[in-house]
């Protein structure tokens, strides 16, 4: 009897639990489901939500900056997803010893930008290589040929309906990516001496952004550190050997879209070059070089001399010395009578840039000539231009001088200092276009100015051959930006007498081309 009372009671009280469970464990899943259905809806931000704290920067990639943290995001169009874009990077300041100097130019290529599902790919082009489209070959152009994949970006918002992508560019500009910066050890080097440590992720930073219609500049400073240097600077213009900063400029600038017909190159001529080689030729040289050039057009195009609707412009930056300025602008603009003969007047304008101009020396839609006054002068002059590498188009140049070029202070503080005599060239020498005659003619002037002081000359005289001199210098380096390379062979003109002869020099010159 109390067995079976027992059991009842046990009956009932499961009877009365059983809903309190299910109860609970309803509540419980109805916890977890709520929790992913408020996940599942809950919609990524827009691009408006994650640029609402930034400054935005139209031009040809939009940028925004975060004004609290200085986070840079870019704006991808549907338009610029699978199209080409030209690259273009120089060092806006480093130090020579570490093999960098304010306005070396570095990286001159094509990059395309692609989408691969949710992101954003920057590419660099190959442009080695020429296929006739008219040729079977032409289906199998990009066989064994690699492109380089520079960077990649994960999109943080989009807006389908416009067809815009948000990416960070902290990959694309804070890393090495599009340019590298610190040079690759010299594996036949017994001991290079100083050079740069490991860039820091947390001291790299974007320090100024500009953009505009045509194109979009970054510039950025990469900090490289070491603990422990195995070698210190030699010179003092590195504050702390253990920290050293480079700053370069990005920019990356819109495909041209004009008339521009591709020259190419005759041997007999020497121009700077964008070189191809056509695969589909059947030639023992099937090279298909460009030579670079301006795009020179004339406004008449019927008269035996023309303006030209767009002349080449450069401008004299306000750190010209005020002295020179008349020389250089003398010397530049001379390259007119070349321009003559090809049927343009005044082709070639060299202009001042005011002391209050609102525009940086390093804004590359100005054409510039540059000055510095460096601790340790890399060169006399250089003078360097970045062309369309897939025709040629000379699209900007700078022309870098050193006023140690109208001084003799290598001379006094470096006479006792091996690099006096090749001030770090041996670093320099191996980038592309470097030319070394400002640094072999300012030595030619220390031993012209000593020479001529010995002779009783007076300051007059010695300051007309400094003048000479930097005449000489820009007419040069002013060739270089034109797309002219060195022609060697033109000492050669005359004979060893005819160079001694003064009738014959004074008629003709000492050489027979200013290159």
């Amino acid at each position: 009897m109390i067995r079976t009372r027992s059991v009842r009671w046990l009956l009932l009280l499961s009877l009365l639990l059983i809903p309190l469970t299910l109860f609970a464990a309803e509540g419980e899943d109805n916890g977890e489901n709520g929790d992913k259905k408020e996940e599942e809806e809950k919609e990524p931000k827009t691009i408006a939500e994650v640029t609402e704290d930034s400054e935005r920067i139209d031009g040809l990639f939009t940028l925004f900056r975060n004004k609290d943290d200085g986070k840079v995001h870019m704006l991808i169009t549907k338009d610029q997803v699978d199209k080409e874009f030209i690259y273009f990077s120089f060092v806006k300041d480093g130090v020579v010893e570490g093999g960098h100097f304010r306005g070396a130019f570095w990286d001159n290529a094509v990059f395309s930008v692609r989408r691969h599902f949710d992101r954003i790919e920057f590419v660099k082009e190959n442009t080695s290589f020429w296929f006739n489209p008219d040729s079977a070959l032409s289906r199998s152009a990009n066989a064994n040929i690699s492109h380089a994949i520079l960077a990649v970006e994960e999109i943080v918002a989009k807006d389908d309906d416009k067809g815009e992508y948000l990416i960070s560019v902290d990959d694309l500009f804070l890393k090495e990516n599009f340019s590298q910066v610190k040079p690759s050890p010299d594996p036949d080097a017994e001991d290079e001496g100083f050079s740069l440590g490991k860039l820091s992720k947390k001291k790299s930073k974007i320090t100024e952004l500009r953009n505009y219609p045509e194109n979009t500049d970054v510039i950025v400073e990469y900090v490289y550190e070491t603990g422990t240097p195995k070698h210190f600077a030699e010179g003092p213009e590195v504050t702390d050997s253990r920290f050293v900063s480079v700053t370069y400029q990005h920019s990356l600038i819109r495909m041209p879209e004009n008339d521009f017909q591709p020259r190419f190159d005759d041997p007999r001529v020497g121009y700077f070059l964008s070189r191809q080689t056509d695969l589909t030729s059947t030639e023992v040289v099937p090279y298909r070089d460009m030579i670079t050039r301006w795009n020179l057009v004339k406004k008449d195009p019927n008269a035996a001399l023309s303006e030209p609707v767009e002349p080449i412009v450069f401008w004299m930056e306000n750190t010209t010395p005020v002295e020179v300025r008349p020389v250089i602008k003398k010397a530049g603009e001379a390259w007119n009578l070349a321009f003559e003969q090809a049927g343009f007047r005044n082709a070639l304008v060299i202009k001042q840039q005011p002391d209050d101009a609102e525009w940086d020396a390093g804004d590359i839609r100005y054409n510039v000539l540059r000055w510095t006054s460096s601790p340790t002068p890399p060169f006399g002059g250089y003078g360097p231009s970045f062309v369309n590498p897939r025709t040629g188009q000379i699209i900007g140049a700078d022309i870098m001088l050193e006023f140690v070029f109208i001084t003799n202070r290598m001379r006094r503080t470096g006479i006792f200092n091996k690099a006096s005599l090749f001030p770090e060239q041996n670093k320099l020498i191996a980038r592309r276009n470097y030319c070394a005659i400002g640094d072999q003619l300012h030595q030619g002037m220390l031993f012209g100015m000593s020479a001529a002081y010995a002779a009783g000359a007076d300051d007059m005289e010695v300051s007309k051959l400094v003048e000479d001199g930097l005449y000489f210098l820009i007419l040069h380096e002013i060739g270089h930006t034109l797309g002219l390379n060195h022609n060697m062979k033109a000492s050669q003109m005359l004979s060893v007498d005819g160079v001694n002869d003064v009738q014959q020099t004074g008629e003709l010159g000492v050489v027979g081309s200013i290159m």
